[in-house]
């Protein structure tokens, strides 16, 4: 059995729709289309593929509307599986018997965000305390260095609370590399990119998961969208316990790539510990062709309302 090559980087592009206020927005409805192509040099068999392209039902104050999955280039109709993942992730596997050139794995999906939908993000995590646990424990993406550890002590000592110690981190986080495409991959641990000084979204995230486990901060990896063209962006998702007179977590989500958080125009499609949790695509087939992956994706603002009635309402 063969492995596919894993998604392209998670190294969003960040071009956004310019023209929308995003402070005065209430609600919004997006457009995602994205596509995976596998290539291959010869006819391959048994293919077995894992999709993360579509959102779950909801995700915080994020719904899904409606979506589509499409998959093409297999000699005969390929077994779709539907289910949910331990993250609370939508997931999907796909079989085929065999596929003679190319397969294509096409998802279109739309969602809506609102500004003071309340929804709980965590209610999976309060069933299932142990997912929290997780979120505080290291990873081989995220195992800390000796600048790491250092870097959390410093914080440690500046900051009382634990909103303070993930406000520090974050910054700390933010200005530890300088983006630059092609330099790592998405198999770089945090401390290889803090020591190459370069990386893209990924790293910034991981670095930033890093350094959050290390102050005690439970904290996830988002993988999902920015609007526009290019290849999926990613951020954290820092989770507070302190905060509800419920009893339930309150949710944080910021992105160190932008330093900024991460506000109504960032679309979710999936969590987990580090990328290797939400890789969107990766499978295994039999034969000995060499398969070769490109990628594309389009996410748009196709209605939106302004948070009061004066500032007016539209359509990007």
């Amino acid at each position: 059995m063969r492995r596919d090559d894993e998604a392209t980087t998670a190294a969003g592009d960040g071009r956004e729709q310019r023209s929308i206020d995003w402070a005065h927005v209430a609600r919004a409805i997006y457009q995602v289309r994205q596509h995976y192509r596998y290539t291959y040099s010869g006819p391959v068999t048994e293919l077995k593929q894992q999709l993360l392209m579509i959102p779950p039902l909801h995700h915080g104050d994020q719904h899904l509307l409606g979506r589509q999955l499409a998959v093409r280039g297999t000699t005969g109709k390929p077994t779709i599986r539907w289910e949910t993942d331990r993250f609370g992730n939508r997931l999907c596997r796909v079989f085929a018997e065999r596929v003679e050139h190319a397969v294509d794995f096409e998802a279109s999906y739309r969602v809506e965000r609102s500004a003071h939908d309340p929804a709980p993000v965590v209610s999976v995590l309060l069933a299932k305390p142990r997912l929290l646990r997780l979120y505080c424990q290291p990873t081989p993406l995220t195992a800390p260095d000796d600048r790491l550890r250092d870097a959390a002590a410093t914080i440690a000592g500046r900051a009382a609370g634990a909103r303070e110690r993930a406000e520090l981190a974050g910054d700390w986080a933010a200005g530890a590399i300088t983006y630059q495409f092609g330099v790592t991959g998405v198999q770089t641990p945090a401390a290889m990119a803090l020591a190459l000084g370069r990386g893209v979204c990924q790293d910034y995230a991981h670095i930033l998961l890093a350094l959050l486990r290390l102050l005690d901060v439970p904290a996830r990896y988002v993988s999902g969208h920015l609007l526009g063209e290019g290849a999926p962006h990613a951020w954290v998702e820092m989770l507070f316990e302190d905060s509800l007179a419920s009893g339930g977590v309150d949710v944080v989500a910021y992105d160190p790539t932008h330093r900024r958080p991460a506000g109504l125009s960032y679309i979710t499609v999936a969590v987990g510990r580090d990328f290797a949790d939400v890789t969107p695509t990766s499978g295994y087939f039999s034969g000995a062709a060499k398969g070769k992956l490109s990628a594309s994706k389009q996410a748009t603002v196709v209605e939106w309302d302004a948070a009061d009635a004066s500032a007016g309402a539209g359509a990007a």
